[in-house]
């Protein structure tokens, strides 16, 4: 679970801030994605997923992030594919571009790639090929569901402060694969 502010385009202009502290969020203004992959399992998780957004009645958008190959994506269930906005890019589990990380020890040895690089980019091709028009961002995991609408200013939110779970099982990363995301003088 991620949240954070994006921020606008260059040249775009940025939003009035208000000086209180009481100042809520328009609970419009909230885009929820979350990744999954063109399997059955995380078409479960995101049927899931969908229905909690609606359940609670949770304000602004939701968008899953779907990696598929072109062969998965030619065998996928229409009816799977419209269950809720989805947004589909290429499944870094099977790109061929990652032959420099087959000898990662957490490749999974199904495909040249990896599976959990999907999530980095999904990120970067959705907000790369989307006009995100929401201030916030909520990055779910698919197997997450909403129990309450968020509000991201309650849970702290502010331009330049992420709010996230700790998520330690990608810590020590050496591969290189982060440089495509990050610039390597944030490291």
């Amino acid at each position: 679970l991620t949240l954070w502010r994006r921020h606008r385009r260059p040249g775009a202009m940025p939003p009035v801030l208000e000086a209180s502290a009481a100042a809520a969020a328009d609970p419009a203004d909230l885009h929820v994605v979350f990744s999954a992959e063109c399997i059955p399992a995380f078409d479960w998780q995101s049927a899931g997923l969908f229905y909690s957004f609606r359940r609670v009645r949770q304000p602004g958008r939701i968008t899953r992030l779907l990696a598929c190959s072109e062969a998965q994506l030619s065998t996928y269930p229409k009816v799977n594919l419209e269950m809720g906005p989805t947004f589909v890019h290429k499944n870094m589990r099977f790109d061929a571009s990652n032959d420099a990380e087959k000898d990662d020890p957490h490749n999974d040895g199904k495909g040249t790639g990896y599976a959990s690089y999907n999530k980095p980019y999904s990120v970067m091709a959705w907000l790369e090929q989307t006009d995100v028009e929401e201030d916030y961002v909520l990055f779910m995991d698919s197997d997450m569901i909403l129990r309450q609408p968020i509000d991201p200013v309650a849970m702290g939110v502010t331009r330049g402060n992420v709010v996230s779970a700790e998520y330690t099982y990608l810590y020590g990363t050496k591969s290189g694969f982060a440089h495509r995301f990050i610039d390597p003088k944030l490291d």
